[in-house]
């Protein structure tokens, strides 16, 4: 540990899943609606995001003061750039965090108190995490129409996607048969919403659509295939990849 910081790898989330959760919604904002002020938001939120290791340090009784000073720097930080994001917009983008505020409080008290991660606790962070892209599109200008359709797919992707892995997780841990059916029953449920949203919203606005809906269905297809177990790392880039292409097709279908 530095005499001023602590080293890189603790202020990191270790989730994997925290940082689709927090990239997919913040590369679609940008694409859609690329703004200074959205790049201010952007860096705010990635500011908060990284203070989520030290202030969960902090708030459990570990008063190391390197800590702290990681903590207050990142603060200042996301206040900083937060405040130019105010300062170079209209503050339309507050709306939508506001509105998701609620769900932040609910995510992250969970995640203070070490409560089990349920389905519910990670949909709602995804959920708070996709107000981020619906804050990036009004910050660059955008609609809130256009903002709203960010919210729902970014929400419903990301759910639809946990349902999955949890699903893949509860198999590889050989959790029991009458678990393993409960874990089914929100993968069919998320995709075919997803599907169903995909296909009124965005199929009938042309090729784009189309494809988005499309990819959907292959993913959704992806998630009825037998269980197979796959390496840690194979799966980490599998998984990438295919947010790499998700956000690159919705960002086409929505800007459509």
């Amino acid at each position: 540990m530095t005499r001023f910081l602590p080293p890189l790898r603790t202020l990191l989330p270790a989730e994997h899943g925290s940082w689709f959760m927090l990239g997919f919604p913040m590369v679609l904002g940008l694409l859609l609606r690329p703004s200074r002020a959205g790049l201010c938001l952007a860096l705010a939120a990635l500011a908060c995001f990284l203070c989520r290791p030290p202030l969960r340090r902090v708030l459990n009784g570990q008063r190391d003061p390197v800590q702290l000073r990681a903590l207050v720097l990142l603060g200042a930080s996301a206040g900083g750039f937060g405040l130019a994001a105010l300062l170079l917009s209209d503050h339309r983008f507050l709306i939508p965090l506001a509105l998701v505020s609620p769900l932040v409080v609910f995510a992250l008290r969970a995640d203070l108190g070490r409560a089990v991660r349920s389905l519910p606790v990670e949909m709602a962070a995804q959920g708070a995490f996709a107000g981020l892209a619906a804050g990036l599109v009004l910050a660059g200008g955008g609609g809130s129409a256009e903002a709203g359709r960010a919210w729902l797919f970014v929400t419903l992707v990301g759910a639809a996607n946990l349902a999955h892995v949890r699903r893949i997780l509860g198999q590889a841990h050989q959790v029991e048969a009458t678990e393993l059916r409960r874990r089914r029953i929100p993968v069919h449920v998320l995709h075919l919403l997803l599907l169903g949203c995909s296909a009124l919203l965005l199929a009938p606005r042309g090729l784009a659509g189309i494809l988005w809906t499309s990819w959907v269905l292959l993913l959704y297809g992806r998630a009825l295939v037998p269980y197979r177990p796959i390496p840690a790392r194979v799966l980490g880039w599998r998984e990438g990849g295919l947010s790499v292409a998700g956000v690159l097709l919705l960002w086409w279908a929505l800007r459509g």
